[in-house]
This record gives structure tokens, sequence and C-alpha cells, in this order.
């Protein structure tokens, strides 16, 4: 049995985490769930406009604390920055040592759908550079801050389309980044198994109410769709210190709460 909490914390309570693609449904989920568990919550956009909306929804939170998000202008592609991200995290004094306890990425983009023989090579590598490349460069780079920590986290978003590709026709672009993705969360937990890092990927199970649904399936009833906020529970546990997996591809299942 493990150590009881004090009263009023919450489970990432003082920890640094960071979530790219925050303006998104679940990255604005998960963002304002880590505030509700008394993290610190660095949020990047490639426009701070984005993240306007979010950050107002997280001021009226019961559990805010004034100081405790910010917001870093930041596009993935933009690569001369992403190399300096670790400095700006560092530059907000979150922490004395610019340690950065969790990050998490939920930024992707479907593309186009098409056959494999219509898709363009712009097109596969468009989608190639923002849902994979980007993600490595940016873990590139944030390697050396997540190791300060005592117990750093990392949480891809990828999808359950990996799982099934034969029922997902005319996604070839899509399906290939994020099984690009899940290949390089194994190889970089198995990279660093003797650290205290856990490095793990997360997808959703059937339908969420987000952006790509309804740009995948425009005119569709989305009334039944799953809730973003229904699914961070999944973020709690593999952010946690207490988590002790690493290297998984991991269903995101629905909360009853």
């Amino acid at each position: 049995m493990g150590l009881t909490k004090e009263k009023g914390m919450g489970e990432l309570e003082g920890k640094i985490a960071l979530v790219a693609g925050a303006s998104g449904r679940i990255g604005s989920a998960v963002a304002k769930r880590f505030v509700k568990e008394g993290a610190h919550v660095i949020l990047i956009s490639r426009s701070i406009d984005n993240l306007k909306p979010l950050y107002s929804q997280i001021e009226e939170l019961q559990e805010f604390k004034e100081g405790s998000v910010k917001l870093i202008q930041l596009d993935l592609l933009d690569f001369e920055n992403v190399k300096i991200l670790a400095n700006m995290i560092e530059s907000l004094k979150l922490s004395e040592s610019g340690v950065l306890d969790i990050l998490v990425v939920c930024t992707g983009i479907l593309g186009k759908l098409s056959s494999v023989h219509d898709c363009e090579l712009e097109e596969l590598q468009d989608v190639m550079n923002i849902n994979f490349t980007a993600n490595w460069y940016l873990l590139k780079n944030l390697d050396p801050v997540l190791k300060k920590s005592n117990s750093g986290r990392v949480i891809f978003m990828t999808s359950e389309v990996t799982h099934s590709p034969s029922s997902y026709p005319y996604w070839l672009p899509y399906a290939t980044s994020k099984a690009a993705l899940e290949v390089m969360v194994k190889i970089y937990a198995s990279e660093t198994k003797h650290t205290k890092l856990c490095v793990n990927a997360v997808y959703p199970e059937g339908s969420v109410d987000s952006e790509m649904y309804k740009q995948a399936f425009p005119g569709k009833d989305i009334s039944e769709l799953v809730l973003p906020d229904k699914l961070t529970d999944k973020f709690i546990e593999l952010a946690s210190k207490d988590c002790n997996i690493s290297g998984q591809v991991l269903p995101l299942s629905q909360s009853l709460k």
C-alpha cells in the first residue's frame, strides 16, 4: 500500500509538465486535469491566441494557482527554436534546476485521405514531418531536462489505426506516421531503461469528439462521441511518480467519473 497523500494534494503536486498540442480537444483536457492534480503546466502552440481560451478556462478552476500555467509560442517545425526550448523552460523559473518532469505530446494532423497510388510525395512528407519528425526532435532536445527529473515521464498520442490498418483504407500518411512514432517510443524506452524515465504512447479506443474526427467524417452525428475529459485518467497514471511501465502503447479507457 502506498503512502497516504496529504489532504488537498493532487497526484502531480509540484510536478512540471509540458503539454504540446494543448489547444486541441484532448490536449486541453489533459492540461486542465494536470492543473487540477497540482502540476505546474507549460502549454505550447504555434499561436498564443489558440491557447487563450484554454487559459481562461484553467483560471476558473478551483485548483488554479497564480503563476502555475505558462504559455510558449512555438511551432514544432521551427527546429531552430525547438533547439532552445529547454532554455526557455529554464527561464520560466518553475524550478531551480530547469527540470521537466512530464512531457505530453498531443500534436498531429490527419492530412489528405487518398489511396496509396494517389498519395503525393509532398502530402506524405507533410504528415510525417508533423506527426513523427517534429515529435522526435522535441524529445531529442528535451531529453536532458527530462533526465534531470527524479521521475521523468513522457506520453505520446498515437492512434488505434496502427492496430488495424486494413480497417482504414486511404489513411496511409497518418497511419504510417503513427506507426513510426510508436516504434520510436519503444526504442527510446529500451535506451533509457536504466534511468528513471518512463516513456509510453496512448490511443483512444473508438471515436472521440475531436477536430480530426470531424475532418475525417464530415457530417456524421457527433452526439455519441467520447468526450476528451473522460480520457484523462490514463495520462495521470502514466505521469505519476508511481508509474513503473515503459515502452508500452496503451488504450485510453473512458472514465466513469
